[in-house]
């Protein structure tokens, strides 16, 4: 294939800016010169429409610096304050965690309304009357770095990709409803004493997972994410229904959140919807 003539200029003119964008985006080229001009030659013709962009640009003079390709992206620093409410939500798990370690009063988190279980755990009035603070804490204990550092990093991931999107009002949401949800539904299943974050994590997962495919948001979260996460909540809860305990896992916390999750996803407005009307 012949290589294929793109422009012609006087050999004063500097073609650096043009060709060092021709290199950053990989496209085959090179310059050579012919009596007192310089031509820019290219190898592949499926190239000519980005090259006619580039050199409208670099005509006005509107052509910036390519990114150098071995750019290491933003700086952590920049990555932290790009996601506020997802680190002040990990930094909140991990001084409660520092907490527990210091002081035996977070022990009173796990007796929520203990006397009313089982017996009362079936009657409307039971709900009615608890306390939401009282129910929603233990979302916030954790009980292993194991669990800990599981549990954060997921927040880090999925919250993290919602906040980047500008929904840091559903996260908010997330947060107490999942966390609620899957609180009530472990105590009437189990009991009291439990604690963890995991119903929150498997509501940010159900949300992100569902929105990007129904309304196609680009959380870069991989689509097999959510599936993978329930297959091996039902995997555990396979096991602990087999050998009671095998898992040590609150199931009745982490289907709440997975279940509050999705219907939040679903009745939380379509954001595309709000951008098209405007």
């Amino acid at each position: 294939m012949q290589p294929l003539a793109v422009l012609s200029a006087p050999l004063e003119t500097d073609l650096s800016p043009l060709t060092r964008h021709l290199w950053s985006e990989k496209i085959v080229h090179r310059v050579v010169e012919e009596g007192n001009q310089q031509v820019l030659l290219i190898a592949d013709p499926d190239d000519i429409e980005r090259i006619k962009e580039l050199l409208d640009d670099w005509r006005e003079g509107s052509l910036a610096e390519p990114v150098p390709v071995g750019s290491s992206g933003p700086s952590i620093i920049q990555r932290l304050t790009a996601v506020p409410l997802t680190v002040a939500l990990i930094v909140l798990v991990a001084c409660v965690f520092g907490w527990q370690h210091f002081s035996n009063d977070w022990h009173a988190w796990l007796e929520n309304s203990q006397s009313l279980w089982p017996d009362a755990r079936n009657q409307l009035s039971t709900y009615l009357n608890m306390s939401f603070w009282e129910m929603w804490r233990p979302t916030l204990l954790h009980f292993s770095v194991m669990h800990l550092l599981f549990n954060t990093l997921w927040i880090w991931v999925l919250a993290g990709a919602m906040e980047r999107q500008g929904e840091r009002f559903g996260i908010l949401a997330l947060l107490i409803l999942c966390g609620i949800s899957g609180n009530l539904l472990q105590w009437w299943l189990a009991g009291p004493a439990f604690g963890g974050i995991s119903g929150v994590v498997y509501g940010l997962a159900a949300w992100t997972g569902l929105r990007q495919y129904r309304y196609r948001i680009n959380y870069g979260i991989p689509p097999a994410l959510l599936g993978v996460m329930i297959f091996f909540m039902v995997i555990m809860l396979f096991g602990d229904t087999v050998v009671p305990g095998l898992s040590g896992s609150a199931h009745g916390g982490h289907l709440g959140g997975l279940l509050c999750g999705f219907l939040l996803a679903v009745i939380w407005p379509n954001p595309n919807r709000r951008n098209n009307e405007s």
